[in-house]
């Protein structure tokens, strides 16, 4: 059992133990890294990139941020889509579809597809972090943020992105892949955490909230460090006695082995 204060490391050890070829098993306790709203709409963007044909990607990125494609542009687009029998992000460019919708839904499609099929060419050429990075930029992801949420639900948003983006940067240098093939990794991983076989002798990770309870015969602790455990927002606060209480429950979780992991 793989033990950590928070969801946002485990998952990406998951992708970790996944790439090594482990068998990672399923992520308890809290939302999963890749179940947030603002890490689903990057890897919704993702998923277009990577293919074209995913029409769930296509309606949550043409729609997040807003850009002037609403319900009724989408109905019309879906309906050519289902008469031509091809996917909505192709249905763009038919004519039956461009003379029913208003010139700033067409535009809007128009510039949001330019930028699609831009990083679509680069993504096999170029790092992936420069192009997430340029990504957000493009459709003003920090911007959409601080006007839908407060500051700091805001701030808390974005800087999960940026850790995200920050760990497929670094994840694409040090295994040598490319947006694409980042990309099928996500998905695998989402994939992985959402199923019910978990086979018994599987590595299993959860966030020490959700072990409270349990008792499990080899426990490794993760991120046993200042600024994760003990959390640096209690520290801020003064709250280090409630991280006392957690790390005593982490221990008290082993019954035959206990290892501590740190970073130097």
């Amino acid at each position: 059992m793989l033990l950590e204060s928070g969801t946002r490391v485990i998952t990406a050890k998951v992708a970790h133990l996944i790439g090594g070829g482990m068998d990672a098993g399923r992520i308890s306790g809290g939302a999963s890294w890749f179940e947030r709203s603002e890490i689903q709409d990057l890897i919704a963007y993702l998923r277009l990139i990577a293919n074209d044909d995913d029409d769930p990607a296509f309606v949550r990125a043409v729609t997040t941020p807003k850009r002037g494609v609403g319900a009724q542009t989408l109905d019309k687009l879906g309906r050519v889509a289902a008469e031509r029998k091809v996917s909505l992000s192709a249905a763009t460019h038919e004519d039956a579809l461009r003379a029913a919708i208003p010139i700033r839904a067409r535009e809007a499609m128009d510039e949001f597809g330019s930028t699609i099929n831009r990083m679509r060419y680069r993504a096999e050429r170029e790092p992936a972090g420069r192009l997430l990075a340029e990504l957000l930029c493009v459709i003003g992801y920090e911007a959409y943020l601080f006007d839908t949420f407060d500051k700091p639900q805001a701030r808390a948003r974005w800087e999960s992105v940026n850790d995200f983006v920050a760990w497929l940067a670094k994840k694409g240098e040090t295994d040598g892949k490319n947006l694409l093939e980042l990309t099928q990794m996500i998905a695998l991983v989402t994939m992985l955490e959402g199923r019910d076989d978990t086979p018994p002798d599987a590595v299993r990770l959860t966030t020490i909230h959700a072990a409270k309870g349990l008792e499990f015969r080899h426990v490794y602790l993760v991120g046993m460090e200042e600024g994760i455990l003990p959390h640096r927002e209690a520290i801020a606060r003064g709250n280090i006695d409630e991280e006392r209480r957690l790390m005593y429950v982490a221990i008290t979780r082993a019954q035959q082995t206990l290892e501590l992991t740190w970073c130097k």
